[in-house]
C-alpha cells in the first residue's frame, strides 16, 4: 500500500511541459512573426495607398462633370462644383483639375497627382517619392498596378 501512494507521487510530480517543448513553441510563435509582421506592413501600405485613390475618386468625378459644362481651367477647388476644402489625403485640386494627393503614413512626403485631359474624362497618374519617406511609393503595386498611372494624355 505505501508503494502504491510512493508511484502516484512520483506520477504526479512528472506533469507539465518539458524545457525543449517550450522552445520548440517559442521557435515556432518566432517563425510565424517573421513572416507575418513584414507582410503586415505590405497589407497596411497597400491600403495607405489604395484609400487615398478612392478619396481622389469624389473630386475626379467633380472635375470631370466640370470640364463637360465649362474649360477646364475653371476647374479648381471650390469653383464650378468641386468641393472647396480638400480631405485627409487630397491635398489640393489645382489649375486645369491637376489633383494633388499626399497619402500619408510612410509615404508622408511622396505624392500622387493625378491630370486630367481637357474633357475631364482621361487621366494620367504620376508618383513622387520623397527620399526620407520610408517607402517607395511609386514602386507600389497599388500605385503601379492602377491603370491610369504614367498614362499619355492624348494632345488637343
Amino acid at each position: 500500500m505505501i508503494e502504491d501512494e510512493k508511484m502516484k507521487t512520483r506520477m504526479s510530480v512528472n506533469k507539465g511541459f518539458t524545457l525543449i517543448e517550450l522552445m520548440i513553441v517559442v521557435a515556432i510563435i518566432g517563425i510565424l512573426a517573421a513572416v507575418a509582421i513584414p507582410q503586415y506592413q505590405n497589407y497596411t501600405r497597400n491600403a495607405t495607398v489604395n484609400a487615398s485613390l478612392t478619396e481622389a475618386n469624389q473630386y475626379k468625378t467633380a472635375v470631370g462633370i466640370c470640364a463637360q459644362t465649362n474649360a477646364i481651367l475653371g476647374c479648381t477647388a471650390g469653383n464650378n462644383g468641386i468641393p472647396a476644402a480638400p480631405n485627409n489625403t487630397v491635398t489640393s485640386v489645382a489649375a486645369s483639375g491637376v489633383i494633388t494627393v499626399t497619402p500619408g503614413g510612410s509615404y508622408a512626403g511622396s505624392t500622387l497627382t493625378l491630370t486630367p485631359d481637357d474633357t475631364g474624362t482621361i487621366w494620367r497618374l504620376t508618383c513622387t517619392t520623397a527620399t526620407a519617406d520610408t517607402a517607395d511609393l511609386c514602386s507600389n503595386p497599388e500605385v503601379t498596378g492602377h491603370p491610369d498611372f504614367g498614362r499619355t494624355l492624348p494632345t488637343p
